[in-house]
């Protein structure tokens, strides 16, 4: 049977949608990030050109690699997807393992060189092993290992730990709501700006948010959480749902409220509805480093560990990308991956 590699548009998204939801029966490896609505939230907020290539047999979609390109006036950037985490690569059933990831990685790498770009990276999915696909199609280039954390939701019994926390929220008399309105969305906001604010964390932009709080999108594929004490909202929470996982995206809480637990309430009904939904996986994402808060957080929970890794290939001097620096990166690539800093 015939094999076709093609760039998906937006009129393949209904079928793309299909072939994601078939796919997570059998693979935990799709995630909300992978639909259409965030190529969209992407595209409306300047993050770069989609590069979505899709592999058919005898016509039929057969596997996925979703990717965007970022052009500037020091050059071009790939990356199987900006915005960081173990959220991209090769998308396929078992059987076509082989077949898609040589075919789609071997195209995305193509058009990269095509373009001169200055590299073109590849995050591995979430909970996808082993590496020899991408050690292959790659070659000779830079792997960055890392971690991500993640919990199995049908085996959830919180450690004792949590249900101190729990039971501290309760007692505090906090209450949890989903109903979104304009003012409860632009108290979240403000409060994850101040939380990045005083802790140094990327700011997502706010139409980002925004998006995802659409009729569109929330309820399939997006859900906001609202914590409140005395009649105000003092914490928050965003996921982002596939069919089988959902992703910690968002959280928020106000500094004085804290030693309440209102998170930790919003993780429990987050979950709780996660179960509710039949979903079999929560998506921790990734930390900055084992000694870090976030990741002595979500250790708290009885996280599970794996790994995930970056494949970066270059296509022009190394020394071009050295001289732009972190600054430089920063400034021209938002979001992607582009270079190692510590290699800078």
């Amino acid at each position: 049977m015939s094999l076709q590699v093609m760039q998906l548009s937006s009129e393949d998204d209904a079928e793309l949608s299909n072939f994601l939801d078939a796919l997570s029966q059998e693979s935990v490896s799709v995630l909300g990030y992978h639909y259409p609505f965030f190529r969209n939230m992407l595209e409306k907020m300047g993050v770069g050109r989609p590069v979505y290539l899709g592999l058919r047999r005898s016509g039929r979609l057969c596997g996925y690699l979703p990717a965007f390109l970022k052009e500037s006036p020091v050059g071009t950037v790939f990356s199987s997807l900006p915005f960081f985490g173990p959220n991209a690569g090769v998308l396929c059933a078992q059987r076509d393992q082989a077949e898609a990831h040589s075919a789609l990685l071997e195209e995305l790498l193509r058009l990269a060189k095509e373009s001169n770009a200055l590299s073109c990276s590849v995050y591995t999915p979430f909970l996808s092993k082993p590496f020899e696909s991408y050690e292959s199609a790659f070659g000779e280039s830079i792997v960055v290992n890392k971690f991500m954390q993640y919990l199995e939701i049908s085996r959830m019994n919180w450690p004792p730990y949590i249900q101190k926390n729990l039971r501290r929220a309760k007692k505090a008399s906090v209450t949890v709501t989903t109903d979104l309105t304009r003012d409860s969305l632009a108290t979240f906001y403000e409060i994850y700006r101040q939380n990045c604010a005083d802790f140094g964390i990327p700011l997502k932009p706010r139409e980002c948010i925004e998006f995802l709080a659409s009729d569109a999108v929330r309820g399939k594929h997006s859900q906001f959480y609202f914590a409140s004490m005395e009649d105000q909202i003092v914490a928050g929470l965003l996921v982002l749902f596939s069919p089988s996982t959902v992703s910690y995206y968002v959280p928020c809480s106000r500094a004085d409220y804290r030693t309440h637990q209102p998170g930790t309430l919003l993780i429990d009904e987050a979950v709780k509805d996660a179960q509710r939904r039949g979903l079999k996986y929560w998506n921790w994402e990734s930390s900055p480093s084992r000694d870090s808060g976030v990741y002595q957080f979500k250790k708290k929970w009885d996280s599970l560990e794996d790994e995930y890794r970056v494949y970066i290939k270059t296509f022009q001097s190394e020394d071009d990308i050295r001289r732009l620096g972190r600054t430089g990166l920063a400034q021209h690539f938002p979001y992607y991956f582009v270079w190692p800093f510590d290699r800078l």
